[in-house]
């Protein structure tokens, strides 16, 4: 399996860039240019190769072609845990928000590349690229383990309106962990396990009634709440239930003395009741300015949005 992998990575170079044509003095170039762990040492390092008219074009195909077999090496050596299922219907979306995520992972770690070595002949530079395996594990490693602070507080919460943050948190981590073991030579062993999830979720009611009680609030409130809720298994009625989810958004006008401008305090505030007793309530409050009341509220739309996905789960639903 070693040397398959090694035969990976080469042949994985040669198909990233184009055999550099060379006077009949060939033999002068480094052996790294053709086979880049002449160059590198496996063991601490990936390396790939690359080559342009000059060497800041070098420089940048070896980088590209660095970050290419890094992928390949995930996908060839590691198999994804969900394998792909879409258990929650809106699993697709979460996975298009964790492939952002995980980019934003891959391009922190690729800016720690170092292009060691350089060589020109007949008018075409190459470049050398490495990327050290130590630095690279421990900028997974410390994403790893916010990831699994975060997984592990969540799953302890328990409450279905966290399913939705304990999957994508799940899916990240998972992606990480595949790219930590190429780099570290073996995998991070998770706080929850997938099949974990899924049995909790299944011991709960497919879809369970509940009254959402909206007071004044805009659009754009009910509709986030009402997704988050649906998403969480609950089907929202309008007669009697025995949980209630109540929101209301209150405005205060401030005093600004700005022309064209108004200045106003913005307070969420939700509340829970199962079984007609009161369960528990949260709010927050924003200040903002706007030329209207209108505008200003659209200006504290994703910060309510951001505050009720992180904390509708304190409502204690379950």
């Amino acid at each position: 399996m070693k040397y398959l992998l090694i035969a990976l990575i080469l042949s994985s170079c040669s198909l990233f860039k184009k055999e550099p044509t060379l006077s009949d003095s060939a033999k002068d170039a480094p052996a790294w240019v053709y086979s880049p762990y002449d160059g590198c040492s496996q063991a601490t390092e990936l390396c790939a190769t690359g080559e342009g008219k000059t060497f800041t074009q070098a420089d940048a195909e070896a980088r590209a072609n660095l970050g290419s077999i890094f992928e390949i090496k995930v996908q060839s050596e590691l198999s994804v845990t969900t394998s792909g299922s879409q258990t929650f219907p809106w699993q697709a979306a979460v996975k298009e928000e964790v492939q952002k995520s995980i980019k934003e992972s891959v391009d922190q770690i690729l800016e720690t590349v170092q292009i060691k070595n350089h060589f020109k002949k007949d008018g075409l530079s190459h470049a050398l690229a490495s990327l050290d395996k130590q630095k690279a594990s421990d900028l997974l490693g410390n994403r790893l383990t916010k990831i699994d602070d975060e997984l592990e507080a969540l799953w302890d919460n328990h409450q279905r309106t966290n399913l939705r943050r304990i999957v994508k948190l799940f899916t990240e981590r998972e992606r990480l962990n595949e790219r930590y073991s190429v780099v570290a030579s073996a995998a991070r062993p998770s706080p929850v396990s997938w099949q974990s999830i899924i049995k909790w979720r299944e011991s709960k009611p497919k879809t369970e009634p509940l009254l959402f009680k909206v007071g004044q609030a805009p659009d754009w409130m009910r509709e986030k709440i009402s997704e988050l809720l649906t998403e969480a298994g609950f089907i929202l009625v309008k007669g009697d239930a025995n949980k209630i989810v109540t929101v209301q958004v209150d405005t205060i006008k401030e005093f600004i003395n700005v022309a064209g401008f108004e200045k106003h305090t913005f307070t969420l505030s939700l509340t829970s009741i199962v079984n007609g007793e009161k369960r528990n309530s949260i709010s927050t409050s924003e200040t903002v300015t706007g030329r209207t009341q209108a505008d200003a509220l659209l200006k504290v739309k994703n910060i309510f949005n951001e505050y009720v996905e992180q904390h509708l789960s304190d409502l204690r639903l379950d």
